[in-house]
């Protein structure tokens, strides 16, 4: 199990970014917003046969780390703050530390694809398999993981959650006073 603080995660070919962390009391979560200043090239995926840039210069991300829940939520937005992605990380556990936020990772990942009908995909089964097959988490670890993703999906499906919910334009705004 990996522990990823926010301050490093998913700025792969960033080498100039602005980040701002808050703790948040409404939603009772540290809420990280970066942007980007300079990539060295477009990080671009392939979205149902449609390439889709998730992180440019001018880009932002949105990441989301509820305090006593075991799931982060990472929103990616283009240069006029448009979601792209909502990426969702299963965590057994959110804290904070040395001055900023960080996650255990739990290996389940879920995808929603705005681009695609909001098409929902999980990702890592396979290796969650092999962390409780190796030892790496324990059986507790791996059932709270399978627990936390069924939620997750419930609320994908019912529309519940309130961090997917959020006006994440007014949150980039909110959180980078100025920009």
């Amino acid at each position: 199990m990996k522990k990823k603080f926010i301050k490093d995660t998913y700025l792969l070919g960033v080498s100039e970014y602005d980040m701002k962390v808050i703790k948040d009391e409404n939603r009772n979560a540290y809420i990280a917003a970066k942007h980007v200043k300079d990539i060295d090239k477009p990080y671009i995926e392939n979205h149902s046969g449609k390439n889709i840039c998730l992180l440019d210069n001018g880009y932002y991300i949105l990441e989301y780390l509820p305090i006593n829940s075991n799931y982060t939520v990472r929103v990616f937005l283009n240069d006029k703050k448009e979601v792209q992605q909502y990426y969702i990380d299963v965590t057994k556990e959110n804290g904070y530390e040395n001055g900023t936020p960080f996650y255990l990772d739990l290996y389940l990942d879920i995808t929603i694809d705005v681009h695609n009908d909001n098409k929902v995909i999980v990702w890592d089964e396979n290796e969650l398999e092999e962390a409780v097959r190796t030892k790496d988490i324990s059986v507790e670890d791996y059932d709270l993981a399978y627990k936390t993703l069924k939620r997750l999906l419930d609320e994908i499906n019912n529309h519940s959650n309130m961090i997917i919910n959020n006006n994440h334009k007014d949150m980039i705004d909110e959180i980078l006073i100025g920009e």
